[in-house]
């Protein structure tokens, strides 16, 4: 007869061993490991061997374990690069910078891929003492915009913009804005733009060049407008980006790249830490470090490519996104990895 732990393994499917030989193998596992891992899930010893045995011929298996080595030498490299900004003289933390030299900001800021919150590069614009409720509809009230809405009913609003697209008339949205209510149901964000930087192009007469982007655009930039309550969960953008507070305030709170791993990045740019309020701070072995702070009307910040970052309005918010800036912005063009990681 049989042994009973034979009689087990042989109805256990094959795809099973492969299955726990290849997270090991992405894991970084010896083959001591390798050897546990499948006894633990119910293997006999003699079976694991085998198995293990069988990898030493197994072009796959070099390769994923050619890959798990390179993973931990980036997870080296990342433990350094967290090193390194936990020990600095001002520690981890972000700067704020008046009226900054664009030869300075680019050097030691954009190029060092460093965060920086920002007064005094939009204080010649009209928009700050016109943006207004009554502004908006004195110059646009008529137009038909797009918007991001229904969003409280889908916990994945951001991955799935498309299906929360809509025209509405801007009067009405702004009638509604007037009461001052709390939402993050509808809001007016850059993925509009295609539609509302024509619909709202009398806007654009209120803004004027800031120094530190290139001035050959000067009618660039993405709107956006919603109520007190509305929430970008975490993410991590395709490009470098200024976001210039007009109206109102926003929380933006933000993790660094090197991070990655404690942000739990499964999709695309996303977080799955999605709406949560993390504690700002060096974190710990499961959260990320994260910097806060609160922009106002005039203020701004410069969001690196790949940082990651959370943004939430206080009040009712009107803002401008910027991302022409003097140096190549096109990151996105060799990004491929949109689905599951």
């Amino acid at each position: 007869m049989m042994p009973l732990s034979r009689c087990k393994e042989s109805i256990m499917p094959q795809a099973d061993k492969r299955t726990l030989l290849a997270e090991g193998l992405a894991a970084g596992d010896d083959d001591a490991a390798l050897h546990a891992r499948l006894v633990t899930a119910g293997i006999s010893a003699a079976a694991a061997k085998y198995e293990i045995d069988r990898l030493a011929k197994d072009p796959m298996a070099a390769q994923l374990r050619r890959q798990a080595a390179r993973m931990a030498k980036q997870r080296w490299l990342f433990a350094n690069l967290k090193r390194l900004a936990l020990e600095a003289d001002e520690g981890f933390s972000l700067n704020t910078l008046g009226a900054p030299d664009p030869d300075h900001f680019y050097r030691h800021y954009y190029e060092a891929n460093r965060p920086a919150k920002m007064a005094g590069i939009v204080d010649h614009w009209p928009a700050l003492t016109r943006w207004s409720l009554d502004h908006f509809a004195s110059v646009a009230g008529d137009a038909v915009v797009e918007a991001q809405v229904e969003r409280n009913r889908d916990p994945d609003y951001e991955m799935a913009k498309d299906d929360h697209r809509r025209l509405v008339h801007f009067g009405e949205l702004l009638d509604w804005l007037r009461k001052d209510e709390a939402s993050n149901d509808i809001y007016l964000t850059a993925y509009n733009s295609g539609t509302n930087a024509a619909a709202l192009a009398p806007l654009w007469d209120d803004m004027a060049p800031i120094a530190l982007l290139d001035d050959s655009r000067p009618r660039d930039g993405f709107f956006w407008l919603g109520p007190r309550g509305t929430l970008t969960p975490w993410h991590h953008d395709l490009t470098n980006n200024l976001l210039v507070q007009v109206i109102g305030r926003k929380r933006v709170s933000l993790a660094p790249p090197w991070a990655s791993a404690r942000m739990r990045n499964s999709r695309h740019c996303f977080s799955d830490w999605g709406n949560a309020a993390l504690p700002a701070g060096p974190g710990d072995d499961d959260t990320p470090p994260t910097l806060e702070t609160i922009i106002g009307p005039g203020e701004a910040i410069f969001l690196p490519v790949g940082w990651w970052h959370q943004v939430e309005a206080l009040d009712l918010s009107a803002s401008m996104s910027f991302t022409s800036f003097r140096r190549s912005n096109a990151h996105v063009e060799d990004y491929g990895s949109y689905g599951s990681l």
